[in-house]
Formats: structure tokens, C-alpha cells, sequence
């Protein structure tokens, strides 16, 4: 893989990232609209922001600690957010995993060099 092949891999982790974080954020904040599940902060600092811009500034920050797995705990999911939060968690944990899968696969191990190379000298003599 070449540096741009690299960049362009990150870049495109970095946005996905983003829009999971950005997507479960929606969730969380159409769950609270509806009295289905509360982000509740248990130290609430005083601020001069109005009443939606703390709510999703709340809410962006519980998403994002929930899906890159910190979970500091200051911050508790009630109701059905809870359940969306177990679902961002595991989405977390299994990002990870899958993207250290992909890189893999773009690097042969030496047991497929030693095969492929096997196969081009029974080729060449085959011919």
C-alpha cells in the first residue's frame, strides 16, 4: 500500500467514525425529544448555552465516548437509549477488528508467497 493508499484508508476511517458518532447523536436526541430515553450528566456545569445547544453538545459527547469505548461515566444513557448505546458500544468494538482484518488481507502471509511462488515455477515448467 502506497502513502496516498494510506491517507485516503485513514481519511475514510476518520468519516465513517464521524458519521456513526454523528448518526447516533440524532438517535439519542429523537429518543430524548420523544420521553423514550434521557443522556443524563451527573455534573453539570454552568453554562450560558441555550437549552438545545447543551443537549447536543451532551449527547455528541456521550456518542462519541460510547463508540471509541472510554465511557467515563459521567454520563448516563436512560430508557431506550440505553439499548442504542449497547449497539454504538458494539459497533465500537468490532470496527476495530474488522479494519485490522482488511489491512491484513492487503499483505500475503509467507506460507501464500511460498505457494505462489511454487505455482509460477510448476507453471514455467508445465510450459
Amino acid at each position: 500500500m502506497n502513502r496516498h493508499g494510506l491517507i485516503y484508508n485513514s481519511l475514510a476511517l476518520f468519516i465513517l467514525c464521524v458519521n456513526i458518532i454523528g448518526t447516533f447523536t440524532v438517535i439519542y436526541l429523537i429518543l430524548d425529544v420523544l420521553n423514550l430515553g434521557q443522556i443524563v450528566e451527573h455534573h453539570t456545569a454552568i453554562t450560558d448555552m441555550p437549552y438545545w445547544v447543551d443537549k447536543g453538545t451532551r449527547t455528541l459527547y456521550f456518542s462519541a465516548i460510547t463508540l471509541l469505548s472510554v465511557g467515563y461515566g459521567d454520563i448516563t444513557p436512560f430508557g431506550w437509549s440505553r439499548g442504542v448505546a449497547i449497539l454504538e458500544a458494539a459497533i465500537g468494538y468490532i470496527l476495530p477488528a474488522v479494519i485490522t482484518v482488511q489491512y491484513l488481507r492487503l499483505f500475503p502471509t509467507p506460507i501464500e508467497k511460498w505457494l505462489k511462488s511454487k505455482q509460477s515455477k510448476d507453471d514455467k515448467k508445465e510450459k
